[in-house]
């Protein structure tokens, strides 16, 4: 039983499109609860709308959410053929925009979480910060790795689009001999 080459990884590539919008999702509420309260080294609360950086993180995932979102919408309601071909090959230019943006934002977003360890108090280097408030900076940084996670989903998923190949599940997929045309090299 052979799995057809286009659906198995359509369905592949739909579902890490899907896990993609979810982590980014998962991403934004990590980062959105990176708060603590005071501590005798901190003058005050630390949260992550005290740093642009850390808030263009947040946006990034939400934005990239959103962006995922409306490529799953186009990928999945592409029609071929007919009067259509126009109208699909546009969806499928636009899905292709949406994704280079999302993996702009998803690895832009992990850079910027994984640099809070650096980051200063008006311009000028705040050293310790994930020393003295070490939950906010341990959800910052578990909030970057969900962000690389969905990076990684999409540009797997983006490259199973791309690669054919399928799966076979009992052994008899690639299947040739004299005057087979299919370029295996297996018996009938």
């Amino acid at each position: 039983m052979a799995r057809d080459k286009s659906g198995g990884s359509n369905a592949a590539s739909l579902a890490l499109r899907i896990a993609t919008v979810a982590l980014s999702v998962a991403s934004t509420v990590m980062m959105a609860s990176a708060s603590t309260a005071g501590s005798p080294a901190l003058a005050s609360n630390v949260s992550y709308s005290d740093y642009n950086s850390l808030r263009y993180s947040l946006a990034a995932n939400v934005v990239s959410a959103a962006l995922q979102a409306v490529a799953v919408y186009l990928i999945t309601t592409k029609v071929r053929g007919g009067s259509w071909e126009h109208e699909a090959k546009a969806a499928n230019s636009l899905a292709q925009l949406v994704d280079t943006a999302a993996q702009v934002l998803l690895y832009s977003s992990s850079a910027m979480s994984f640099a809070v360890d650096d980051f200063g108090s008006c311009g000028r280097r705040f050293n310790g910060v994930c020393k003295t408030a070490e939950e906010f900076c341990r959800r910052v940084h578990v909030s970057g790795a969900i962000s690389i996670a969905a990076a990684v989903a999409l540009s797997v998923s983006l490259y199973i689009e791309d690669v054919p190949f399928s799966v076979s599940l009992d052994g008899d997929g690639c299947k040739s001999g004299a005057g087979c045309e299919r370029g295996c090299h297996c018996d009938h």
